[in-house]
Order: structure tokens, then C-alpha cells, then sequence
């Protein structure tokens, strides 16, 4: 039950990730705006892939005690939480403004 948790909250983590980057599609990756915009995508999305590619060749071991599982679990999930903000909020961004995201110079 705990790898499925762990394959669950990468997977949409990682989604999460993928998903704005697909949307926002950064042009120019060293110029600052585009690092303060998408850089932590690329960062956590790098991140979620190495940890489920460590958890399918490793498997999860529980830790062990109670706390130590929640406290992972808790962790992972709050991260899933502000991707998934971050996504959706960025989607309706999208709607509200049809001419797409603005340009620097």
C-alpha cells in the first residue's frame, strides 16, 4: 500500500510538472523570467522522474515507525498540492488571457 501511495503522488507530482511545462512552453531557458517561471518545473520534474525510476528498480521499504511514513507521505503530498496550484492556476491564466502569456523583449 505504501509503494502505491509513493507511485500515486510522484506520478501526479511529475504530471503536475510536465503539464506546465507543456503549457507554458519556455522559449529561451537562461533569460531570467523564463528561469523565475519555469525552472522549479524542470528542477521537481527532474526530481519526481529520479525518485519513481529509484522506486521501480528499489521498491519502498516503510519506515519504521508510523510517523516517519506519515511525515514522507505528508511532505510529497503538499509538494503534489502547490504543482497542481500552480497547473490549474496557470491554466485559467491561459482562459482569461486567449492572446497567451506576455513576452520579454
Amino acid at each position: 500500500m505504501y509503494s502505491l501511495i509513493l507511485y500515486v503522488l510522484l506520478g501526479v507530482g511529475l504530471a503536475a510538472s510536465v503539464g506546465f511545462l507543456a503549457l507554458y512552453r519556455p522559449r529561451r531557458f537562461f533569460r531570467m523570467v523564463e528561469i523565475n517561471a519555469s525552472w522549479w518545473g524542470i528542477i521537481i520534474g527532474l526530481l519526481y522522474a529520479r525518485s519513481l525510476v529509484l522506486l521501480a528498480i528499489r521498491g519502498a521499504r516503510p519506515g519504521d515507525t508510523w510517523w516517519d511514513m506519515v511525515i514522507g507521505i505528508g511532505f510529497l503530498a503538499a509538494i503534489d498540492a502547490f504543482l497542481l496550484v500552480r497547473f490549474f492556476s496557470y491554466l485559467r491564466y491561459l482562459r482569461e488571457h486567449p492572446e497567451g502569456p506576455p513576452t520579454a523583449p
